[in-house]
């Protein structure tokens, strides 16, 4: 079946059940996945008119609102998620990952150690907490998260590049060089010049 026919079959269905939150969630994600980003949205919020605590309208609504670039609303929707499921890693990582574009790197590191200490197996999440450490210029603990993410997955290839770039700053060329080739080799686009000046 088409998108678009499917589309139309979850409309109808949708308005045959006005007070239907199952519907309305199936319709919002294909309206999501055939791009119509607008009536994803609309019938997201539809779904919170109906029950405002809905804590998987509201990921998905924040997740949408942060990938159009709408920042301050999507903190609002997974700080409300968060209000209802404070355990929740989906949503700490994203309060994390919209701190982090924010530039409030403490905040964002708050999040990243919250949503770990709820499950630590994301190695993502990770080194998601090692850019922001990078950043805040904590390459000890950079490079620690690094090689967590690395126990849960040793071919994650940022995960290689970022502990490349957190040993370079502790002075350990030698090592920063083999995590730099090994990112490398699993085809991770390393920046030319930082590999120039690893080789120097």
């Amino acid at each position: 079946m088409e998108m678009e026919e499917v589309l139309k079959v979850l409309e109808k269905e949708a308005a045959e059940n006005p007070r239907s939150i199952f519907a309305r969630h199936r319709l919002a994600l294909a309206y999501w996945r055939a791009g119509k980003l607008d009536q994803a949205k609309e019938t997201l919020k539809e779904i919170l008119r109906l029950d405002p605590h809905n804590f998987e309208a509201l990921t998905n609504l924040g997740t949408l609102l942060a990938q159009e670039g709408q920042l301050e609303e999507a903190r609002k929707a997974f700080s409300l998620a968060l209000k209802i499921y404070p355990a929740s890693p989906e949503a700490l990582t994203n309060m994390g990952l919209i701190s982090f574009q924010l530039g409030e790197l403490e905040e964002a590191e708050r999040y990243y150690r919250q949503a770990l200490e709820v499950k630590a197996d994301l190695p993502a999440v990770w080194v998601n907490l090692s850019t922001v450490l990078i950043a805040r210029e904590s390459y000890p603990e950079a490079e620690e998260a690094c090689r967590q993410a690395l126990s849960y997955d040793p071919q994650f290839a940022l995960a290689w590049n970022n502990l490349a770039v957190a040993l370079y700053y502790q002075d350990r060329r030698e090592e920063a060089r083999e995590a730099l080739s090994r990112a490398k080799s699993l085809g991770y686009p390393v920046n030319p010049e930082f590999e120039k000046l690893l080789a120097s």
